[in-house]
């Protein structure tokens, strides 16, 4: 045994020391902190937290019980930390390959090599039997932007071959180089469907969806998730990508050049082109009911006046489950995307609750579900959150953080379109830093995570992503972020690495929770730049 002596001089001298140092005015995020989370919630043992899988469960429970350990409370009815979201599984199998005739030949095609099918609907089967091809260009109908590609033709019954972006070419419309919604995939089956048609193709490049085939190719043959369909709601019967090259081939089969189709839709409101080729694809869907939820917490506030008022803080914890295995390992862990995202939700939710004084309004936490399969989490949450909308007062939205270093910028999705930009401009110079505009603004970030739902009901939003001005050896960490989209995003190499650096995390975390405190002291509520497409919607 120890001399007792050896140990109780050290241990007193350390309790001393202890005893005489002020307590810190709230509790520091830290790298090491993030980590501890990012290592439980991308485990194996989670299996890449797909919805209503055992991950799933396991990764409500953790955010429950940190949320809990924070010394927050339920945020849901009756107590509960979790909000019960319906969704559908359906995993669709193609039981007939596509297949496409014209004047020029006759052409089969692989899936999910050169397209992939997804299912448009819960039936247990759907078809697009001799069906005919018409390209509608960008799949745009924006009576404000004087564009229509469209007109009065008749498009019941037909498959739409369309062009995964938006117009750019004029700064006036559609934003210039920013995406608007209009450019996003999501928009172009849900305008397909309203025009009556029973499918649509969309046409995948690197360029315009802003990541490889293979992210795409990852909800082929895999469940999908949807909310409950509504009653009347127009669908499709299958939605399906194509790459290039097979859009380029079915063009052909008709006689016309995809490279010259696409230059005439640029001029704008030029009507479809019936191709003269006919597509056979049938699927079968296997439909299930899914048990998920968001994890919601509640930080009250401390003013009587304002209490009533929230901030929002988000981040999805879902992510693809095990899918189709690259070099051996099929678990899509979902390290960056988004554990860490739910790491800084956890860190600033522990130092909110460790301040001495509440901040004047409530700050809701919420874990989101299913942001992977088209942000359902965040749209169930805002069709029914547990305030009234009106009192949800900004949302600041964690997705995918900076794993690459210590940067002098932040950049700001969305920067501009209201106030949260000066505010968060103002508070980064204070800290010698710069929020600066998203760098890719073409590939429509606004409009890929769950801030947008918010944005949807007229809550001012901020989504901060990683910054590219590094402090240390700029250019290899550069290239490292750079690689991140075509080497680990979707994909299973996406885990928690030695070679991380979360300091840069912490910096822009501690960001975040500068600006969710401002905005919960201050009198007067974060408001849409007048002009912005959502500024009505307030």
């Amino acid at each position: 045994m120890a001399n007792p002596t050896t140990l109780t001089v050290p241990l007193a001298a350390t309790l001393a020391a202890c005893a005489v140092q002020a307590p810190p005015v709230r509790a520091p995020i830290t790298a090491q902190e993030l980590t501890a989370h990012v290592r439980f919630l991308a485990s194996d043992l989670l299996e890449g937290r797909g919805v209503g899988t055992r991950g799933d469960e396991l990764a409500r429970l953790y955010l429950a019980t940190q949320l809990e350990g924070c010394g927050l409370r339920p945020g849901c009815a009756a107590g509960s930390w979790n909000q019960a979201v319906p969704i559908l599984g359906i995993t669709t199998t193609v039981t007939r390959t596509l297949a496409a005739e014209g004047p020029a030949g006759a052409a089969e095609f692989a899936a999910p090599g050169e397209f992939t099918a997804v299912a448009g609907s819960p039936a247990p089967a759907a078809a697009w039997q001799d069906a005919e091809l018409v390209f509608v260009g960008y799949g745009i109908r924006a009576p404000e932007q004087q564009w229509d590609d469209f007109g009065d033709a008749d498009l019941a019954g037909k498959v739409l071959l369309v062009m995964n972006d938006d117009p750019a070419g004029d700064p006036a419309r559609f934003g210039g180089r920013t995406r608007l919604y209009y450019g996003r995939w999501t928009y172009k089956f849900e305008q397909a469907a309203r025009c009556g048609a029973i499918g649509a193709l969309v046409i995948h490049t690197d360029g315009s969806a802003g990541y490889p085939f293979h992210v795409v190719q990852g909800n082929h043959g895999r469940e999908n998730c949807w909310l409950p369909f509504r009653d009347g709601e127009p669908t499709l019967a299958i939605r399906s990508w194509v790459t290039e090259a097979t859009a380029k081939r079915l063009c052909a089969l008709g006689g016309h050049d995809l490279d010259a189709l696409r230059a005439r839709a640029e001029r704008g409101n030029q009507p479809p082109v019936p191709l003269g080729v006919r597509l056979d694809l049938e699927v079968a869907n296997e439909v299930r009911e899914l048990r998920s939820g968001n994890v919601v917490g509640l930080l009250p506030g401390g003013d009587p006046l304002r209490r009533d008022e929230c901030v929002v803080v988000t981040a999805h914890f879902d992510h693809l489950g095990r899918g189709a295995p690259v070099d051996g390992d099929c678990v899509y862990n979902g390290a960056v995307d988004n554990a860490t995202g739910c790491a800084g939700l956890l860190a600033i939710a522990r130092a909110c609750a460790s301040l001495p004084v509440r901040p004047a309004r409530s700050i809701l936490f919420v874990g989101l579900t299913a942001e992977e399969s088209g942000l359902l989490g965040a749209q169930f949450f805002t069709a029914n959150p547990p305030v009234p909308p009106r009192r949800l007062v900004a949302n600041f939205n964690l997705d995918s953080l900076n794993v690459f270093g210590r940067t002098r910028d932040v950049e700001l999705v969305g920067h501009g379109k209201n106030s949260l930009t000066a505010l968060a401009a103002r508070l980064a110079a204070a800290r010698g830093r710069e929020v600066a505009p998203e760098s890719s603004p073409q590939h429509g970030l606004f409009y890929r995570s769950d801030h947008y739902h918010f944005a949807r009901i007229g809550v001012p939003t901020a989504y901060f992503t990683p910054g590219r001005d590094f402090l240390d050896r700029p250019e290899p960490r550069r290239r490292l972020r750079a690689s991140y989209g075509a080497t680990r995003y979707h994909r299973p190499t996406d885990e928690l690495e030695p070679w991380w650096d979360l300091d840069g995390a912490v910096e822009d975390l501690e960001l975040v929770l500068a600006c969710v405190l401002a905005t919960a002291e201050t009198d007067a509520a974060p408001a849409w730049t007048p002009g912005d497409e959502f500024a009505p919607l307030r």
